[in-house]
């Protein structure tokens, strides 16, 4: 199953977690289905799959479905298991690093280069386990960017807001509209890197700087991040899908205040 996440929505199930997630949704998605004959799946296991963190059943059950997630303010493409078989394939697909993930960013400020790579290992922050950083000691994490599109600035004729010219000089370097591709699939991954290479997210509280923090709000309703495209292979039938999701309303809508 393929959806098109809307923003605001959490993926998967916690503890800290309160209202409806993506999971939840599903796992009420798959009982309506009924059970599903083992017999059906099994042939969608690789042959190389272990069962050092479970068999495909409990690790289905475990993870109601998710395959990969998205951060909560994140839109877009989605892909869900409606069974065991289908599940550990397509783990296996993004293990291999066989599936292709494109996000469209609006970032701060012009690239020298408008086609590269950042390569530059992530880790957990030690100031707050919430965050990660890039760090020697990580993960390997690489993205591939593409310039699409630079703007010079903010339209404030189409901004419904009170905004001092003076704060505007945190944005002379305009912004740039990207599509990133990563090769690997960290979490803040795209984030991260891109706040490394001083063009971070617009909207990304997280990651964007203080003063930036306070004024992007004020235009972007939230990080400018949207899962646009996603490529597999189908567990049962190896046939070669693509599929692509629109940039979300509130999205285009920032963008339209951009000159």
């Amino acid at each position: 199953m393929v959806i098109n996440k809307p923003p605001g929505l959490i993926v998967n199930k916690a503890d800290s977690v309160r209202g409806e997630t993506v999971q939840a949704w599903m796992e009420e998605k798959i009982q309506n289905l009924g059970p599903v004959k083992a017999d059906d799946w099994q042939p969608l296991i690789p042959a190389d799959f272990k069962t050092e963190f479970g068999s495909p059943a409990e690790i289905f059950a475990e993870r109601g479905g998710i395959v990969h997630r998205l951060d909560k303010d994140t839109s877009g493409v989605l892909v869900l298991a409606k069974n065991p078989g289908s599940l550990i394939n397509l783990l296996a697909q993004f293990k291999s690093r066989a599936v292709i993930k494109e996000y469209v960013c609006l970032v701060h400020g012009k690239f020298n280069l408008e086609h590269g790579t950042v390569a530059l290992p992530l880790g957990r922050s030690s100031r707050d386990r919430r965050h990660f950083t890039v760090d020697i000691a990580g993960r390997v994490a690489v993205t591939e960017y593409l310039v699409e599109k630079w703007y010079t600035g903010l339209d404030l004729t189409k901004i419904n807001a009170q905004i001092d010219r003076q704060q505007l000089g945190i944005y002379q370097q305009g912004f740039s509209l990207v599509r990133c591709l990563p090769k690997t699939g960290r979490t803040h991954q795209i984030r991260v890197h891109l706040a490394a290479i001083q063009h971070p997210l617009v909207g990304d509280t997280t990651y964007v700087g203080r003063k930036r923090a306070k004024l992007d709000p004020v235009w972007c309703p939230r990080q400018f991040l949207h899962a646009a495209k996603l490529s597999f292979k189908h567990p049962r039938t190896d046939q070669a899908l693509v599929f692509t999701a629109e940039l979300s309303d509130d999205l285009a809508r920032a963008l339209q205040l951009l000159i």
